[in-house]
């Protein structure tokens, strides 16, 4: 029997994809599995979303990325800069490509931006942000890189062995989480007898750009039971059905998956008091 965690009333954590187009081509992404890899979220349905999060949770965070670069979307400094004056928690990934004055005037009004880096361009460009932070900016500034690639070697580790990190707040390093589009072989340590029922299903809801919803962000295709253009947030989360992926966790989507293990966070080194710590993440 696997404890169920209770939902919250509203969700804890909204992923809002503005786009799903990306710049880059990255060996280990999984997108290019996915039934929908074009189009742009329109405007009314970001501030429909926006002014209810508004209503019911001014702490929810908002994440405006999901399977793209959000930095893509031809509206994306006017979209970001509209939840940030409500005075709402905004999260940012990106891959540092995109670093004019616009977007970093965006990037420093963020609650916290992490660069995920896959490019020389991207590693220079994040490094400048830190290091250009203003001091009326109160972001927590992260930069990421996946296990397998290039840039471990190439640029993680000369900032992690370093007593201020380059700059950044925080460094993760995330343990590769699909192979060929599928999650779940990316070989857990922990076996299913030892599941644990996964807080995703009770914390976070995932938007596409098009209006429909993912049970989950490990979840790339999307369900069109509903469209967020014509239903608010709080009746999806409380519908039949998200209770019944509750209810039937895990079920044949949910059982494939290994993410609830935690172990694809991998490893973040953060700074507390001068000092650089290590966590590990597992269940």
């Amino acid at each position: 029997m696997i404890n169920k965690y209770t939902p919250a009333d509203f969700p804890q954590r909204i992923v809002i994809e503005l786009t799903p187009i990306c710049n880059l081509n990255c060996s280990m992404c999984p997108r290019y599995y996915i039934d929908k890899r074009d189009g742009f979220m329109y405007e009314n349905l970001w501030k429909k979303l926006i002014d209810e999060i508004n209503i019911e949770n001014q702490d929810s965070v908002i994440l405006p990325f999901w399977r793209g670069e959000s930095c893509l979307h031809p509206q994306f400094i006017e979209l970001v800069q509209y939840a940030i004056d409500k005075g709402l928690r905004v999260h940012l990934s990106t891959n540092g490509h995109f670093m004019d004055e616009n977007f970093r005037r965006i990037f420093y009004q963020c609650e916290f931006v992490t660069f995920s880096i896959h490019s020389d361009l991207g590693y220079k460009n994040a490094v400048f942000f830190a290091n250009s932070k203003p001091s009326c900016s109160e972001t927590n500034i992260q930069i990421s890189f996946v296990d397998t690639e290039k840039s471990v070697k190439k640029f993680m580790n000369s900032v992690v062995n370093d007593p201020v990190l380059h700059g950044f707040d925080s460094v993760r390093l995330y343990i590769e989480h699909t192979i060929g589009g599928e999650f779940g072989k990316s070989k857990s340590a922990i076996t299913p007898q030892q599941r644990i029922f996964c807080p995703k299903l009770a914390n976070t809801l995932v938007v596409a750009y098009d209006g429909s919803f993912s049970r989950c962000n490990h979840v790339w295709n999307t369900e069109n039971l509903f469209n967020l253009e014509k239903v608010n947030i709080k009746n999806l989360w409380n519908s039949s059905r998200m209770n019944e992926i509750r209810e039937g966790y895990p079920d044949k989507i949910c059982s494939l998956c290994d993410q609830w293990t935690g172990h694809t966070n991998g490893k973040l080194w953060k700074k507390q008091n001068g000092i650089i710590k290590l966590e590990e993440f597992r269940v």
